[in-house]
Protein backbone atom coordinates (compact mmCIF):
# COMPACT_ATOMS: atom_id res chain seq x y z
CA UNK A 1 0.00 0.00 0.00
CA UNK A 2 1.31 3.83 -0.54
CA UNK A 3 1.55 6.67 1.53
CA UNK A 4 -2.06 8.04 1.50
CA UNK A 5 -3.72 5.20 0.11
CA UNK A 6 -7.18 3.44 0.99
CA UNK A 7 -7.84 0.40 0.60
CA UNK A 8 -11.89 -0.34 0.73
CA UNK A 9 -13.27 -4.20 0.68
CA UNK A 10 -17.51 -3.77 0.74
CA UNK A 11 -18.45 -5.94 3.36
CA UNK A 12 -22.19 -5.49 3.13
CA UNK A 13 -24.75 -2.87 1.82
CA UNK A 14 -23.27 0.13 2.71
CA UNK A 15 -20.47 -1.20 4.53
CA UNK A 16 -16.48 -1.17 3.89
CA UNK A 17 -13.74 -2.54 5.62
CA UNK A 18 -10.80 -0.15 4.75
CA UNK A 19 -6.99 0.37 5.61
CA UNK A 20 -5.64 3.83 5.35
CA UNK A 21 -1.77 4.54 5.19
CA UNK A 22 -0.06 7.50 5.47
CA UNK A 23 3.81 8.74 6.54
CA UNK A 24 2.44 8.45 9.93
CA UNK A 25 1.04 4.90 10.45
CA UNK A 26 -1.90 2.78 9.28
CA UNK A 27 -5.42 2.81 9.80
CA UNK A 28 -7.97 0.13 9.65
CA UNK A 29 -11.56 -0.63 10.65
CA UNK A 30 -14.89 -0.35 9.21
CA UNK A 31 -17.30 2.43 8.33
CA UNK A 32 -20.94 3.05 6.90
CA UNK A 33 -22.38 4.92 4.38
CA UNK A 34 -25.75 5.59 3.18
CA UNK A 35 -27.30 3.18 5.36
CA UNK A 36 -30.42 4.88 6.50
CA UNK A 37 -33.22 6.26 4.81
CA UNK A 38 -34.36 5.61 0.79
CA UNK A 39 -32.48 2.58 -1.24
CA UNK A 40 -28.78 3.88 -2.20
CA UNK A 41 -28.95 4.60 -5.65
CA UNK A 42 -25.37 5.82 -6.46
CA UNK A 43 -22.87 4.54 -8.81
CA UNK A 44 -20.11 1.97 -7.26
CA UNK A 45 -17.52 4.63 -7.50
CA UNK A 46 -19.71 7.82 -5.82
CA UNK A 47 -20.60 5.00 -2.63
CA UNK A 48 -16.64 4.22 -3.02
CA UNK A 49 -15.92 8.05 -2.71
CA UNK A 50 -18.67 8.40 -0.01
CA UNK A 51 -16.85 5.75 1.79
CA UNK A 52 -13.15 7.31 1.18
CA UNK A 53 -14.31 10.33 2.16
CA UNK A 54 -15.72 8.99 5.51
CA UNK A 55 -12.20 7.48 5.75
CA UNK A 56 -10.56 10.58 5.72
CA UNK A 57 -13.08 12.44 7.98
CA UNK A 58 -12.71 9.95 10.41
CA UNK A 59 -8.64 10.26 10.35
CA UNK A 60 -8.90 14.15 11.20
CA UNK A 61 -11.46 13.54 14.01
CA UNK A 62 -8.83 11.05 15.08
CA UNK A 63 -6.50 12.93 15.29
CA UNK A 64 -7.90 16.28 16.39
CA UNK A 65 -9.42 13.99 19.31
CA UNK A 66 -6.02 12.42 20.05
CA UNK A 67 -4.37 16.03 19.89
CA UNK A 68 -6.87 17.44 22.30
CA UNK A 69 -5.84 14.74 24.82
CA UNK A 70 -1.82 15.11 24.20
CA UNK A 71 -2.25 19.28 24.80
CA UNK A 72 -5.09 18.95 27.71
CA UNK A 73 -2.17 16.10 29.82
CA UNK A 74 0.43 19.67 29.55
Amino acid sequence: MTQDDIHLEQDGPGSFKFSFSSRRGELSGRVNVGTEGPPDKRSNEDRDQAAKNQVLALSRELGEACGDSMTSKS
